[in-house]
């Protein structure tokens, strides 16, 4: 078992102290004091009472990057303690890890290990502490399982908590290896959301999903008495007991054993992960059989253990054998696959990163592997989203731009011509410059810009921005006009830029967009041009045309604006459109040094005449209002500018 970094806080008081519960000590460097504060206190199991200490709760979050943790705390009664309103209190001790760190394969570990090594340091200081937990015990853990281990673990799919009652009687290293072993009956990577407690006070609201207590709460919460885990159950929980149910002995180990490679983060919350453990439990085969016993099942393993098998054999280096699983995959990857079952075989694979050795880098069989991993993962047309999820799945958890093996470069080569355009740039990309040069090179502007709208990925509309950068060349006036042109027709890429991109970035976009349209600063008639035909651009492109305006066209983004907010408002022809043009012309006109309410012509104040054909209903008047606020704060932005 390899050493795990740790965080610490002891969240308490001191003696004699008025003040409420604190973080009175930490660790420095990833996690502050207040946040130590606010996840000890988000997990809290409400207030114990001396008998129920000491007490073992897990807990779990993600910080301010985004990355998920994993937390154990002890809290229990300091002797002779008290604060100053002369009351005994309880101390907590805590510990976190990164979920990263206690999900690859040599560093997994149980709650009890946890709480051992907790027990050895002294919580002195502001290091972190390095700690050496015991190696994953499945054999222990599955000496441990009984009736109400597998009926809380089958309760736990449906998405409730569950309480245990009626279990006073245990000590507390009872019921903490009860919480390993009902933990250690799901996927592993079900503990990233797995929160759990030998001791809560139902009488308190919580967050904890597994726990002991005295009662149960009122509702909302599965009842399971210690002594008599029986009554009725839904399906899917029964379905997952029984499954359990067929594993006794060594077959149990082995289980406890292959359960720990599904580690991608589970969330109880989410009926799709749910859905996916009873699946994978579904495809292990029968325990304790001789192959012979179950020929169906001998004749037609489950993908899950096709790919489990193929992962050994690459490991070992086993070319020979991964011909034959090869074979077989196919086969089962031939047919349509349900979404649902994909989503299944890319959670084991995320959970078992595959890494062939040095001797298999140009091993053809590796390749086939990999092409119909890909082909079952994502279908034979892989679209942008499917490339970006395949960086994920195939790059092993927690990477950023992971580094693909060679033979998946070339799996990804060979399936490239049944690919979706959106696809086939983001894998050409990948492949290298001269694989994306020669699909580009097939593609006309309209189509490259088609995709980057239809796709809406950030990656795919990079490579559209980059090569209309490339061919607009302005020694070639026809190239300049052919881009141009293309963008025109699908609105400067206003729906892609605006679905993947917040504000400022919007504005960055729209601004390479423009400059690649007309190579300068924007005149007068390059932005009667833009906005002529464009119904409503947003607020980002409208800034995008400002930032890149060249001197003295405030007039005429200003007239350009008004006339269309009109047209869009079914203005046009009205008297009020008239209105509008003359304030707009009075607006731009250079200004002079009188007073223009006393120069200008007094208008008389309107009322609208029933017979007049001008419209009465209230919607119309209040479209009119509408638009002329619109029309004033553009004006207001524009005079600014042009002034």
């Amino acid at each position: 078992m390899g050493r795990l970094t740790a965080h610490w806080a002891i969240l308490g008081k001191t003696p004699e102290s008025l003040d409420d519960y604190s973080v009175i000590g930490c660790s420095t460097g990833a996690i502050t004091s207040a946040e130590f504060g606010m996840w000890l206190k988000a997990f809290t199991s409400g207030t114990m009472e001396p008998k129920a200490l000491p007490r073992v709760a897990t807990s779990y979050f993600s910080d301010a990057d985004g990355e998920p943790w994993l937390g154990l705390s002890l809290q229990k009664t300091e002797p002779d303690s008290q604060d100053g309103f002369q009351r005994p209190y309880a101390m907590t001790y805590y510990v976190c890890v990164r979920w990263a760190d206690v999900a690859s394969e040599s560093t997994r570990v149980t709650y009890r290990a946890l709480y051992e090594a907790l027990l050895k340091e002294n919580f002195s200081g502001d290091a972190p502490f390095r700690l050496s937990p015991a190696a994953y015990d499945e054999r222990h853990l599955a000496g441990q399982v009984n009736g109400t281990a597998r009926r809380a673990a089958a309760l736990l799919l449906t998405g409730q908590p569950v309480c245990l009652v009626r279990a006073g009687h245990l000590s507390l290293d009872q019921r903490l290896d009860f919480l390993d072993t009902v933990a250690a009956l799901l996927p592993y990577g079900f503990r990233h959301t797995l929160a759990a407690s030998t001791w809560t006070n139902s009488a308190s609201r919580h967050r904890i999903r597994l726990s002991f207590a005295e009662v149960p709460p009122t509702h909302g919460v599965w009842e399971l008495p210690w002594d008599d885990p029986g009554g009725t159950i839904p399906p899917q929980a029964l379905f997952y007991e029984r499954e359990l149910e067929r594993y006794q002995g060594d077959d149990l180990c082995e289980l406890m054993r292959w359960l720990t490679t599904a580690a991608e983060p589970g969330d109880f919350d989410d009926a799709s992960h749910r859905a996916a453990a009873s699946r994978l439990l579904r495809g292990r085969p029968s325990p304790g059989l001789p192959a012979q016993a179950e020929p169906h099942a001998a004749a037609l393993p489950s993908v899950e253990q096709l790919l489990h098998q193929c992962r050994e054999s690459i490991v070992h280096a086993d070319g020979q054998r991964l011909t034959v699983l090869n074979a077989q995959l196919a086969q089962r990857a031939r047919g349509r696959v349900a979404d649902h079952d994909r989503k299944t075989y890319r959670v084991f694979i995320r959970a078992n990163p595959i890494r062939p050795p040095e001797r298999l880098a140009d091993s053809s069989a590796v390749r086939h592997f990999f092409e119909i991993l890909l082909r079952l993962l994502y279908g034979s047309a892989m679209h942008a989203a499917d490339v970006e999820e395949m960086l994920v799945d195939l790059g092993g958890p927690f990477r950023q731009e992971p580094a693909l093996p060679p033979a998946l470069l070339a799996a990804m080569r060979r399936i490239l011509p049944t690919c979706a355009p959106s696809g086939k740039l983001l894998i050409a990309s990948l492949l290298g410059r001269e694989q994306l040069h020669s699909i580009l090179d097939g593609m006309s502007e309209d189509d490259l810009f088609r995709v980057a709208v239809q796709s809406r990925n950030r990656r795919v509309l990079d490579v559209a921005m980059a090569e209309a950068e490339h061919r607009a060349v302005p020694t070639d006036p026809r190239a300049m006009e052919a881009v141009k042109y293309a963008l025109t027709r699908h609105r400067y890429l206003i729906e892609a830029i605006s679905s993947i991109c917040a504000a400022e970035e919007s504005i960055i976009y729209y601004q390479n967009v423009l400059w690649v349209s007309y190579r300068g600063q924007l005149t007068s008639a390059d932005i009667e041009e833009i906005l002529g035909d464009l119904d409503r651009p947003p607020q980002t492109f409208l800034l995008a045309i400002v930032a890149e305006s060249a001197p003295g066209t405030a007039a005429t983004l200003l007239h350009t604006l008004a006339g269309s907010t009109v047209r869009s408002l079914g203005l046009a022809g009205r008297p009020v459109a008239g209105h509008i043009t003359a304030g707009l012309d009075r607006m731009t006109a250079p200004e002079d040094d009188g007073d223009a309410r006393s120069t200008s012509p007094r208008r008389r104040f309107q009322r609208l005449d029933p017979t007049s054909g001008m419209p009465k209903p209230a919607s119309a008047l209040v479209k009119v209002l509408i638009g002329a606020s619109i029309i004033i704060a553009l004006a207001g932005l524009a005079l600014w500018l042009w002034l």
